[in-house]
């Protein structure tokens, strides 16, 4: 079945300037264009769309996802299944932070005492390095305190940043303590 640019983006939920930027970068081009000047999009080029928004939920530059996409290697079911796999990661991810979330909850509530360790359950080094790519991009790579920041993370054992977070803990008890105090006054004044 052929589709429009207009009927191709309704039916992936973007937009169809999305898809005329696919094109310009060759990375979605139509299948083909009618006497009109349409784009027309067959079925092939419909599962290929669907591949770029499973890379981009994966977070890969357009790009990098070109690049994937156009390797004479591609397979289209191993990529289904990496990207399934992925998922799946991600989702447990998430399921462990909103157990965090729970549990810290019931802390706030007074009802049961967290270990300092939990406090931080479902970040993994992923999540930090994206936090440290951050303040890089944000202070610049030469900054003295965010180097001197990363290279201290790095050299500390499994037990320095667990000691770490430990000490932190009175801190976040404090900050999600001014928190409810925040919401308690925003209520009453509403």
């Amino acid at each position: 079945m052929k589709r429009t640019v207009k009927q191709l983006a309704r039916l992936a939920g973007i937009t169809p300037r999305a898809l005329h930027y696919y094109d310009e970068i060759d990375l979605l081009p139509p299948s083909a264009v009618g006497e009109n000047g349409y784009r027309y999009y067959d079925d092939s080029a419909t599962l290929r769309l669907q591949q770029i928004m499973f890379y981009r939920e994966l977070g890969l530059s357009l790009t990098d996802i070109k690049g994937v996409l156009d390797d004479p290697g591609f397979e289209i079911r191993q990529a289904l299944l990496a990207h399934r796999e992925a998922l799946q990661e991600q989702a447990q991810r998430i399921s462990t932070l909103i157990k965090t979330i729970d549990k810290t909850l019931v802390q706030l509530e007074g009802e049961q005492e967290m270990d300092a360790e939990e406090l931080f359950g479902g970040f993994d080094n992923a999540q930090e390095r994206q936090w440290s790519q951050e303040a890089i991009n944000q202070y610049g790579a030469h900054d003295s305190y965010v180097q001197e920041s990363a290279r201290r993370w790095r050299s500390y054992t499994a037990a320095d940043k667990a000691g770490s977070r430990k000490k932190g803990t009175p801190c976040m008890r404090n900050w999600a303590s001014m928190l409810t105090e925040i919401r308690l006054i925003r209520r009453f004044r509403s």
